[in-house]
């Protein structure tokens, strides 16, 4: 990949850096994504908790959103528009450019079937980042073992256990139960463990930020919980590392 290429992956934040990052202006906003429609780039539209996404164009941009082309395939369409989270990824100037929403519909752009998004309160100008996200394979089920420390400080740990989406230097992305309420943000599990395969066992303590539900294609609602690493050691960094190497390794992630 050149060095003028963006991956079109999705990137999450944990904590208040990407504030600076926020594009709120919708005067800014249109002339970013009007540029993109002009250019041809690709657009990347993840949808089924931002683990399928169909490589797209956006046709036009007006006051209050925007056209993108359908994809080819009918069934994969219905599922694009049933879905309540979609992550818009694209390029302007080789910078990325990053939005969500959470409602897609049906339109005509100059009387062609479309997509149809409003424009977002905000979106995403990401130049450089320190950690980016892989995700986890779906045939490779990792899992993050937590111990919880019960109310009444007698009774003994009890072992939470949840399958890991993905994974940086910075931290971990979980799928939790629609109602599961034993990860609250701002809450600290230290002695973690993660087992993977062929690596080892990272040993870590994670800090909740935030918690998101989502729906899966089976139409089941899950809980997208993103936990940050705290005082990652020498050693497990070095494991981290290793696991995300071989990941990246394997990654079919779109580029342009």
């Amino acid at each position: 990949m050149s060095k003028k290429e963006v991956a079109l992956k999705i990137e999450h934040f944990y904590n208040d850096e990407d504030l600076d990052l926020h594009i709120k202006s919708k005067l800014e906003m249109r002339s970013i994504l009007q540029s993109i429609a002009d250019q041809g780039s690709h657009v990347a539209l993840y949808y089924g908790g931002g683990k399928d996404f169909i490589l797209t164009t956006l046709l036009g941009v007006h006051e209050h959103g925007m056209w993108l082309d359908v994809g080819p395939f009918p069934p994969e369409n219905k599922q694009i528009l049933r879905s309540d989270r979609i992550t818009f990824v694209s390029a302007h100037h080789h910078v990325k450019i990053q939005f969500v929403a959470h409602a897609i519909e049906n339109g005509l752009f100059e009387d062609q079937q479309a997509f149809y998004l409003e424009l977002p309160d905000y979106l995403l100008r990401i130049q450089r980042r320190e950690f980016f996200r892989t995700a986890i394979p779906s045939s490779s089920l990792v899992k993050c073992v937590i111990p919880v420390q019960p109310e009444n400080p007698d009774d003994p740990l009890t072992m939470f256990e949840a399958p890991i989406l993905d994974i940086s230097g910075g931290g971990i992305a979980l799928r939790c139960a629609e109602h599961e309420t034993t990860l609250q943000p701002e809450k600290i599990f230290p002695d973690c463990q993660i087992s993977i395969p062929e690596v080892g066992t990272l040993k870590v303590t994670i800090e909740v930020r935030y918690s998101t539900n989502y729906t899966a294609p089976n139409m089941v609602v899950y809980k997208h919980v993103g936990c940050r690493f705290i005082g990652l050691d020498i050693q497990m960094n070095i494991l981290l590392q290793r696991y995300l190497t071989r990941l990246q390794s394997e990654s079919l992630i779109p580029t342009i």
